[in-house]
C-alpha cells in the first residue's frame, strides 16, 4: 500500500513535516484522509489566525507533491456548528 506525507505549511514556511507517513490505497484515499485532518487542524485554536493561510502539501511515496489542500479555521468551524460533516 502507498505511503503518503502531509506536511502542513503556513505561507510558504514548513510548520510541521510529517516523517513517518500514513498508508492509503489511492490518491484520492489520501486525499480524503487530508481533509479528515483539515477539520482537526482547522479547530485548534493555533490555527485561528484569519491571515494565517495553512496548508497541507500531500506527498507520495516517492516525496513527489501530489496536491495542496488549504486549511480554513473559518469554515470548518461554521461546519462544525451547524452539525454538517468535515469530510
Amino acid at each position: 500500500m502507498p505511503r503518503y506525507y502531509f506536511n502542513l505549511y503556513q505561507g510558504k514556511q514548513l510548520i510541521s513535516e510529517d516523517d513517518a507517513g500514513y498508508d492509503c490505497p489511492s490518491d484520492e484515499a489520501a486525499r480524503e484522509f487530508a481533509r479528515m485532518s483539515h477539520g482537526f487542524v482547522a479547530l485548534d485554536p493555533i490555527f485561528s489566525s484569519p491571515s494565517g493561510s495553512y496548508h497541507f502539501v500531500v506527498l507520495n511515496e516517492d516525496r513527489q507533491s501530489i496536491f495542496t489542500m488549504p486549511i480554513s479555521q473559518r469554515l470548518s468551524s461554521e461546519a462544525a456548528l451547524s452539525g454538517v460533516p468535515l469530510l
